[in-house]
Parts: structure tokens; sequence; C-alpha cells
């Protein structure tokens, strides 16, 4: 079942700012801690949109978002990156559906997720902005 947003980041702090502002708007979330955990909540239950950090251990995001871009039954769902570094994501910009640079604020990540939501339709989503 679709309807959520995945949440992936390792700091706990950032998880639980970025869910509390999804909260705010009625958007449910799940979160993964790193890469690895994210690909398989997603393959579990794929979620509406992913909000990926980019430097976490295990499995960085880029990494995680190169194999969902390969996996024909979660490439539709689109990865918004979450990074201080936004530059150094130049070479790859075309696997995210956005690159939001930390921290960002509240008003940008519900615009970015609002249009990312927007863009897989209704019948993918029961989130809503």
């Amino acid at each position: 079942m679709s309807g959520y947003v995945l949440i992936v980041d390792d700091n706990d702090d950032s998880r639980e700012i970025v869910a509390l502002i999804l909260a705010h708007a009625g958007i449910m979330t799940s979160e993964a801690r790193d890469g690895a955990e994210a690909l398989a909540s997603a393959r579990a239950r794929p979620p509406a949109a992913i909000l990926m950090d980019i430097f976490m251990p295990i499995m960085d995001g880029l990494t995680a978002t190169q194999h969902l871009s390969r996996d024909a039954a979660l490439k539709h769902i689109p990865v918004i990156a979450q990074t201080a570094q936004p530059a150094t994501l130049d070479n790859d910009r075309q696997l995210f559906f956005a690159i939001l640079q930390k921290p960002s604020s509240p008003q940008d990540l519900l615009k970015a997720l609002s249009r990312a939501l927007a863009s897989v339709g209704p019948s993918h989503t029961e989130a809503h902005c």
C-alpha cells in the first residue's frame, strides 16, 4: 500500500524534525536510518515518495537511489535528496526529483514534496500536502 513518505536519514533528530513537519501537514511517514534499510523498506511497502539524505553509513543515499532507479517496481517513486553539499550531486541530478540543501525550510520541503506527490498521481498516494 502506498500513501506515505519514507524519510531516510542517519541522524535521529533530523528524521524526527522532518516527520513532525510532515505530520503537521497531514502526511503519513515511515523512517529508515540508511540506504540499505530504505531499500528493504521500499521493497516491502513502496512509499509515495522518498526524502533521502545523501551521506550515511552502510549505504549512502546516492547508491540507494541508483538501486531504486534500476528496480522496475520502484523506479517511479520520486526521490528528493537532502544534503548539506548539493554540489556533490551535480553529475547525478537526473536521479532525483529534487535536491534540497540542508537545512531546508519547512516551506521548501513541503513545496518539493507536494510537487513530487503530484507527479505520481492519486493512484500511487493517499498522502496530501
